[in-house]
Order: structure tokens, then sequence, then C-alpha cells
């Protein structure tokens, strides 16, 4: 997403007003045209429609041995095949179709099925069929790829239709495609040592059910060579998800459009990050509905986060909602319960309602980098945040807040910290069940700031003493839900799964 900053960072509209400076909205529908335009969020017509014809199609009892397919067409499977497996290679411009109708494959010492070459290779997984694939502990090679999972593809690989998919595997991952992944409906349980499904460049669900325990990370996509590929797009579907390492992760991109999510993670030897929902550049969410446990941060981003709509019940250890760079929350109903809340160096609330129990920090807007200045800004919506006792703060920030309207519920022995200025512009503030027009300061300096008479501690000025420059400003441990049968533990080395 670097040239999508770099976009932003020339057209930006900077506004000033005092110190108060916003992004214009018309930057941000440029900028939101030029992502949809660059990435693929979209599903064809042949993506989803999982029919066949039987006649003119080339039906296959599985056996005991490899089953190996050379010319394009349509292959239906049926049956156990045993100490075997199915492999495709067909030219780069042939297309390939397997309905599995209730096969089982036992593939012992390497993938069930394994896509050498081809265009398109779809699966379809037959009306009301069970399906099923499982390995041993350990592969062993045929060629110079290093294949490691039950389903790999060399080529794009699409699987649909309404039939049910079992998957596990002691070796390693259940899916893995090294171009794109789409997944356009079925009804999958999938239990790996390794990742759950994943496609190099893009992996896309538009619909079907999916069950996932993995000990690597549950949904993924991961180019990072390539500036528009690595992502993950989802737009329906029903997903319980019991990871213990990031439960979904796109490197460049997630964006969620729809869908019920019920995520938990936990720690284990297997991975050094447990987050629900992480990219490296950006997280878009318009809608689903979330429920999330999670040891790590809930929602993370090392670049931006927005969320226009969309339920969410967040318990986490750690972060709730983290991006490094901003976060932008334009509807949606939250409840939360983390060591902090919502944490990023700009923080901007334009709706939604949003319910805070921390910790620590409810609201942090903190200098992660050098994009932005650390700033926490209130345009609209309800924001409730109830704070712990201690060295706590409902709102801090590094650099500035702005409350220009909506309502902000605080209960907490520190409303406030902030380190550069504060302006109260609009809406209601009620701090401990009074209402009041004061963003008062946890640090309590009593000199006059720059926003209208506003107290601050620094009086316009630096932690160093140094005058503050114009910047780029724009504008432990929870127990799971209920029923999600899922503990923190120990397998292996930190954590285990009931079943």
């Amino acid at each position: 997403m670097k040239k999508l900053i770099t976009i932003l960072s020339i057209l930006m509209l900077i506004v000033l007003s005092g110190c108060n400076t916003v992004i214009s909205d018309t930057v941000k529908e440029d900028e939101d045209e030029e992502v949809a335009e660059a990435y693929n969020l979209s599903f064809n017509e042949s993506d989803t429609d999982a029919s066949y014809q039987i006649n003119g199609s080339t039906l296959i009892e599985l056996g005991s041995e490899d089953v190996k397919i050379t010319k394009g067409g349509t292959y239906i499977l049926q049956g156990t095949l045993d100490n075997a497996s199915v492999i495709v290679e067909v030219e780069k411009d042939i297309d390939v179709q397997l309905v599995l109708n209730n096969a089982t494959i036992n593939s012992g010492d390497f993938a069930g099925i394994y896509i050498v070459e081809g265009d398109e290779i779809t699966i379809t997984l037959a009306e009301g069929s069970v399906n099923t694939i499982s390995d041993s502990s350990s592969y062993t090679q045929i060629d110079d790829n290093n294949v490691d999972a039950l389903i790999y593809s060399k080529a794009d690989l699409i699987i649909n239709g309404n039939g049910t998919l079992n998957l596990k595997s002691d070796y390693n991952h259940g899916i893995v495609s090294k171009d794109d992944l789409v997944i356009a409906g079925g009804n999958y349980n999938i239990e790996t040592a390794g990742q759950g499904l994943s496609g190099k460049d893009a992996l896309m669900i538009s619909n079907g059910n999916f069950k996932l325990t993995t000990y690597k990370d549950s949904l993924k996509s991961d180019n990072s060579e390539d500036e528009y590929r690595g992502y993950v797009y989802i737009s329906g579907g029903t997903f319980v998800i019991n990871s213990y390492a990031d439960a979904i992760y796109g490197t460049s991109l997630v964006n969620i459009e729809g869908g019920n999510f019920t995520i938990n993670t936990a720690e284990s030897n297997t991975a050094d990050s447990y987050k629900a929902i992480k990219s490296d550049n950006e997280i878009t969410i318009s809608g689903g509905s979330f429920v999330i446990n999670s040891v790590d941060d809930a929602i993370h981003s090392d670049g931006d986060i927005t969320i226009d709509d969309g339920s969410f019940d967040i318990v986490s250890s750690d972060d709730a909602i983290h991006a490094d760079k901003m976060v932008t929350i334009n509807g949606g109903d939250f409840t939360i319960e983390a060591h902090e809340g919502i944490e990023g160096t700009y923080i901007k609330i334009n709706g939604g309602d949003i319910d805070i129990s921390a910790s620590d920090d409810g609201i942090n807007a903190a200098q992660k980098v050098s994009d932005y200045t650390a700033t926490f800004e209130m345009n609209d919506g309800n924001l409730s945040v109830n704070m712990g006792q201690g060295d706590t703060d409902a709102i801090d920030s590094n650099g500035y807040i702005y409350i220009n309207g909506g309502t902000i519920n605080i209960t907490a022995q520190s409303a406030f910290d902030y380190d550069s200025g504060a302006e109260h512009n609009g809406g209601t503030i009620i701090i401990n069940g009074t209402e009041t027009d004061e963003i008062t300061n946890q640090f309590g300096g009593g000199m006059q700031g720059f926003g209208g008479g506003m107290q601050h501690g620094f009086g316009g000025m630096n932690q160093d003493g140094n005058t503050q420059n114009e910047q780029n400003i724009p504008g432990g441990g929870q127990t799971p839900p209920d029923g999600q049968n899922f503990t923190p533990g120990s397998k292996p080395g930190g954590g285990h799964f009931k079943h």
C-alpha cells in the first residue's frame, strides 16, 4: 500500500484552524476508488456456478492408485482413495472441474489433491455430499515443489457447491493455492497442524460455513512482493475460528463486507502473533457480526483501520482495535473489554455506539508513526468509557484532543490526558455522571491552551519544551463466550482446544 500512502500524502487537504487539521472527504473518496480498482473485490459468475453435467463428464471410482488428470474437462470423483493422490497437470490455459461426490481420500504421506498446472481449477462439492481428506504426519515429495497441504495448487483454485468438505492434516496446511484461492459456498470442517485456508495472491470468500482449528494462521494471504496482492476479501459466510496464531491475516489488505465471525486465539510455540484480524497495511470493515476473544490484539493493522459498520463484541488481553497509523470509525456497535480499547496515532470517530471497559487507556492516541501527529478526534456517535482503578486514562493523547460532536460518557479517575492541547467545539461530555464543557488534563499544568482557554499541561509546547510544529494532522486473558469450546492451555506449548 506504499503507493496509496504516497498519493494520500500528496493530495491531502490541510485546513488549519489554530492547530486543528482535518482530512478532506474528497481525498478519502479518491483513495477508496483507487483501492477498488487496484484490487479484485468482486466474484465472477463462474466462481459461484456449481453446476455440472453428468453426461459428458468422466466418472472416477477411487481405489488404491494415484488418479492422474492430464486433459481438461469435468471429473466426478467418488469412493475411497487409500495412500494415493489425485494429481492434476494440464496445459496452462486449460480448465478442469473436479466434482467431489462422497469422496474420501486418505492420502498418507502426500497431498490428497495436487494441482501441478492449469488455468482455473474448480473443485465442486456435490449437493448433499460429505467428502473427507486426511494425511499422515510426514510427506514424501514427488517433484521440486514443496507440497505441504491436503489440497495444494500451483494454479488459481475455486471451490464451490453445497456439499461438505472435512479436512484433517497432521502434517501441515489444509488448502494452499500459490495463486488465488476463491471459495463460493460449501461447509468446511478443518483441523490442521498448520494454516487453514491460504491463497498467496488472494483469499476470497463469498459464502459458506467454516469451522477451523489451526496451529498457524487460519485464513491467510501473504504475497508481499506485489503491492496489490496478498489480500483477504470476505463478503459473507459463517466462521467459527480457533487459532493458535493469527485468525485472519492479509499482508496488504483485509476487506470484510459481511459475515458472522466467532474468533478465539490462544498462544502456542507455533507462532509469535495471535491476533484475530491482522494486516501489515490496511483493514476495512463495512459489515458483519464479530465475537472475538483474543490473547493478542483483536483487530490490528500496521497501517490504517476503517470501520463503517458492523457489530463487535470484543474481549482482548491486549488492544481491541490497534492501528499504527489511523483508526477511523464511521459506524457500528462496539462492546469492548480489553487492556486498551482503541489505539492509533490518529483516532477519528465519526459515528457508532462504542462501549469500552479497559484496564489501561480506553482511547490511546500514541505517536507510533510520523505520518500524523497523535490526535483523538470525536465528531459524532456515542462513546462510553469505563476505566479501572489506578494510573489509567479514559482518553489519552500524546498530542491533541478535538471534541466536535457526539456524546462522550466517561467513568474514570482520569478522564483526559494530553500533551499538546485540546478543543471542545461541540458535543456532550459527561464525566462521572456530571456534564461539563471542560476537557481537563491529568497533567493539570493550569496554563491556557490554544483551544479557547482549555487547560492543558504543556501550553502548546512539546514535552521537550519546543514549540509545537505544524504537522500533517488529518482532521488478563478472559474466558471465551459460553459454547466456544476453547480454552488457553498447552498444545503445542501454550494452548489446547476442547473437542
